[in-house]
């Protein structure tokens, strides 16, 4: 089972990193937090207090260049290419897009951004998923406003990347051959090719190929699972009595910001895990970019029914 899983030694260091390093430096970033010096009004600013009001952005890059970390363990003792670093810039880019986009959406932290980790984890790793999830946190940020959530949030989509990676190599993720609907020939003699039902048809076919169930139920438990660590980022940051009713409170009020969360991700793979995975891979394959060797397949190509035969 763990073979499945760990598919070298550096999957394994990459995992040590993780849960050693991370939370050794969240909790040292904490305690930054609450003993940095008050920044001086009225006086000419010096180096330090620049450095201080600057710290959240400071202090981000820092835990961005720790996150690469694990990433760079994939390599050994090669350097990676820059077309191994385009499918972290391009995800992460998207997570910045889709997180601006659902601004829209009058729901609460109904954003596709752990949908868009996922699926990068899925197709390029658990390395990539975990810097994908950081890069697309701190860069959206920028947009969103930087502080002391910032690295939290940062090691929150980099877990659930990590662990969707983790999941797929062991094989949770693979699709079962199910039913398939619209095939029929009754549908083709009621929806010619060619026709605005024809089309219609056709793109039923393709809304019912949706993602494997076990994949979108991970996603809306991820949205739950972000929401727990960064409840704990609150407690402790936020909170200066810590009781069992403050808790309860605090996890009740975020109940349904998880809930949208989640909603969004299972949605969002619902819909485009499938088909986007597939062309991610044929990319992946194509191009030798990152992710371990014995993850490439070619998946079946998609060959409309007119040239079939």
């Amino acid at each position: 089972m763990l073979s499945r899983v760990f598919y070298s030694k550096r999957t394994t260091a990459a995992l040590g990193v993780i849960l050693v390093v991370f939370p050794l430096l969240l909790a040292a970033y904490g305690y930054f937090e609450s003993h940095r010096p008050a920044t001086r009004y009225g006086v000419e600013y010096t180096f330090l207090d620049y450095v201080v009001m600057n710290s959240d952005i400071l202090l981000g890059l820092v835990f961005l260049l720790a996150t690469a970390v694990p990433f760079l363990l994939v390599y050994d003792k090669r350097r990676p290419q820059a077309r191994d670093l385009m499918p972290i810039a391009v995800m992460a880019a998207l997570c910045v897009v889709g997180r601006v986009a659902f601004v829209a959406i009058p729901l609460p932290s109904f954003k596709p951004v752990s949908a868009i980790v996922i699926i990068t984890a899925i197709v390029f790793g658990p390395e990539t998923g975990f810097l994908t999830g950081a890069l697309g946190a701190f860069a959206s940020n920028f947009l969103f406003g930087q502080g002391p959530w910032t690295p939290w949030q940062m090691f929150c989509w980099g877990m659930i990347g990590f662990i969707a990676g983790l999941l797929h190599n062991a094989g949770y993720f693979r699709k079962k051959t199910g039913k398939v609907y619209f095939t029929s020939p009754r549908w083709d003699r009621l929806c010619p090719q060619g026709t605005s039902r024809g089309d219609l048809l056709l793109y039923a076919r393709r809304i019912t190929d949706h993602a494997p169930m076990s994949l979108c139920v991970f996603g809306l438990l991820s949205g739950f699972g972000y929401g727990l660590i960064m409840n704990i980022y609150f407690l402790f940051g936020y909170v200066e009595i810590i009781t069992w009713q403050v808790v309860t409170a605090i996890y009740i009020s975020a109940f349904f910001h998880d809930l949208c969360h989640g909603v969004c991700t299972f949605l969002v793979l619902w819909a485009l895990a499938d088909p986007w995975t597939r062309k991610l891979e044929r990319i992946k394959v194509k191009f030798g970019l990152v992710g371990e060797v014995k993850q490439y397949h070619m998946p079946l190509s998609e060959i409309p029914r007119e040239f079939e035969g």
